[in-house]
């Protein structure tokens, strides 16, 4: 018998940073360390709306997805398979108060901190495609890599 995936979406907030680099929005993950905003895709949502409600709620931003899916990572945690789409997400406003704000904590980190924080390679990978489609589209400055 086939292993049922639990399908989610996240995204990777950004902005231009008041010096003019890029940096991404991480939040604390439940067990520890830092991540990004994600959960499961629920029926009669799309992965992009999932993405923005998630960032809204774990993160406390709103914004628009910016583009197709940078692409998925996949992990285990408790015997379960998940597949995990991930999606730009360029930041409009920030929130002062926000759904999770007692149980995460957010900050603000240029793109090569961020890839140092991040404990999956997969999802630093997804972070350089971010990178370079920023770059390469012109909606950001060149960063130092």
């Amino acid at each position: 018998m086939a292993r049922r995936v639990v399908a989610q979406a996240a995204a990777f907030p950004y902005r231009t940073s008041p010096f003019g680099g890029l940096e991404v929005l991480l939040v604390t993950r439940r067990s520890g360390g830092w991540g990004v905003p994600k959960g499961k895709v629920e029926t009669g949502d799309t992965p992009a709306q999932t993405a923005r409600l998630e960032t809204m709620e774990e993160a406390g931003v709103l914004g628009e997805v910016s583009g197709p899916a940078l692409g998925r990572y996949a992990y285990t945690k408790r015997g379960r398979e998940h597949e995990v789409l991930v999606f730009p997400l360029e930041v409009r406003r920030v929130l002062a108060r926000w759904l999770e704000e007692d149980r995460r904590t957010r900050v603000w980190v240029p793109l090569p901190e961020a890839a140092r924080l991040l404990p999956n390679p997969q999802l630093v990978g997804l972070l350089m495609t971010l990178r370079h489609r920023l770059l390469t589209t012109g909606e950001a400055l060149p960063l130092a890599a």
